[in-house]
């Protein structure tokens, strides 16, 4: 099997609970990466703006 796209050779002998259960879970897991890399970027962000570097580049290039 590949890594990506990857198809279970019991989907179709699984209930309807077991495949919405699945696809609720691989929902939930999605959110809470995107979450997670939401919550970095605003990190950095922040921590850039502190540093002084978004101010910097503004100064002397002119950009941001």
């Amino acid at each position: 099997m590949t890594l990506f796209r990857r198809r279970d050779a019991w989907w179709e002998q699984d209930g309807k609970a077991a495949r919405a259960r699945r696809r609720q879970e691989r929902l939930v897991s999605s959110v809470a990466f995107m979450t997670a890399v939401a919550a970095t970027a605003g990190a950095a962000t922040m921590w850039w703006l502190q540093v002084g570097v978004a101010a910097f580049l503004h100064a002397r290039l002119g950009i941001l």
